[in-house]
């Protein structure tokens, strides 16, 4: 099942490529202070890549998210990193499994961290530009912050955390996500807590999407589709572009939604 990185109570507003073959994806992530999470729940949005192979799958996500036991009940935004390996359907984030490599690199970002600063509702706008390319030497997986057309390698996923099976992506997502358990109510949506339609400055958004073709060159996405299993509860606008933020969409929604 795509995205299964995520367990069953879990809800999504974004979009996603039908099957293909990529090398990855770029996409602008706005950050956003996410109150009302509870401790095991967890509110998050995340660029994904995963490859499907004869019944096998892989995949990779990296992003933002509030998740409290994660951090000694913190509720602090947060960049993420995580995978899931089909050969044992374990899901791992950076901070609890070892497999990610870190770079080191200085001014990059590193899992764990908090992002200052965060948007606020009908003002300021701060994002963080993510990427995640294989690297044509290496084969591994690459991730990088990549603002103002600088790249800054945070680190990296080795191919032998896939046993060398994730030669190229099958499918990519841009998402906001929501877990929370099923005799409790949900928490606001990986953003400002807004609906997608209240728009700029108000609701959270991912821009500037691209993807990578199997040459490695950076394109546009030619083919989405919705990824939003519970739209009584958060909403996605339409996949679009715009001359100033490229491919981009607003997602999200307020807590309260039951299971």
């Amino acid at each position: 099942m795509f995205l299964s990185f995520f367990c069953l109570w879990s809800k999504n507003a974004g979009y996603y490529t039908p099957s293909e073959m990529f090398e990855g994806t770029r996409a602008r992530i706005s950050l956003w202070g996410i109150p009302e999470v509870h401790y095991n729940s967890e509110s998050a949005v995340f660029i994904a890549v995963q490859n499907e192979n004869n019944g096998i799958s892989n995949s990779m996500v990296a992003g933002f998210h509030v998740q409290p036991r994660l951090y000694s009940g913190s509720t602090d935004l947060r960049f993420f990193v995580g995978w899931m390996t089909g050969n044992d359907g374990k899901a791992c984030y950076s901070i609890t499994c070892q497999g990610f490599v870190v770079s080191n690199v200085s001014g990059a970002p590193v899992p764990g961290a908090i992002p200052r600063p965060l948007s606020t509702y009908n003002g300021e706008d701060y994002f963080i530009t993510l990427s995640i390319k294989k690297d044509e030497k290496t084969l591994d997986w690459s991730l990088y912050q990549d603002d103002n057309g600088n790249p800054i390698l945070i680190g990296w996923w080795p191919k032998t955390l896939f046993n060398n099976t994730f030669d190229y992506a099958t499918k990519i997502a841009w998402v906001g996500n929501v877990f929370y358990p099923s005799n409790e109510r949900s928490p606001p949506m990986g953003g400002s807590g807004h609906y997608a339609v209240e728009g700029a400055h108000k609701a959270a958004y991912i821009s500037h999407i691209k993807i990578f073709d199997q040459n490695g060159q950076a394109m546009d996405p030619y083919i989405v589709r919705d990824l939003a299993d519970r739209k009584d509860c958060f909403t996605t606008d339409d996949f679009k572009y715009s001359h100033h933020v490229g491919f981009h969409f607003y997602y999200g929604g307020p807590s309260g939604c039951q299971n």
